[in-house]
C-alpha cells in the first residue's frame, strides 16, 4: 500500500500537480538515506537513515547519529545486525 501511495504522488507530480499533497512524507536531504521498505539489503544502509516526518517508532525517536555510529556493524547475541 505504501508503494502504491508513493506511486500516486509521483504520478500527480508528473501530471503537473506541483507541490506534494498535505501529509506526504518529506524528501530526504541530498545524499541521505530515506528509511523505508525500499531498503532490501543491509549494504544499502551506509549512513544514519532519515525517518519520514510523523514516524512514531521508538527507533526514530532514540536512534541518534551518535548511537548509530557507536553501534554500526555490531550484532546481538542472536546474530542480528544493529542496522
Amino acid at each position: 500500500m505504501y508503494n502504491g501511495v508513493k506511486a500516486m504522488i509521483e504520478s500527480e507530480r508528473e501530471l503537473g500537480g506541483g507541490a506534494a499533497p498535505a501529509g506526504a512524507p518529506a524528501e530526504a536531504p541530498a545524499g541521505a538515506i530515506q528509511a523505508g521498505p525500499h531498503l532490501t539489503e543491509l549494504s544499502q544502509l551506509t549512513s544514519m537513515p532519515v525517518f519520514p516526518e510523523g514516524t512514531k517508532s521508538l527507533v526514530s525517536k532514540f536512534c541518534t547519529p551518535a548511537v548509530f555510529e557507536a553501534n554500526k556493524g555490531k550484532k546481538d547475541s542472536a546474530g542480528v545486525p544493529f542496522e
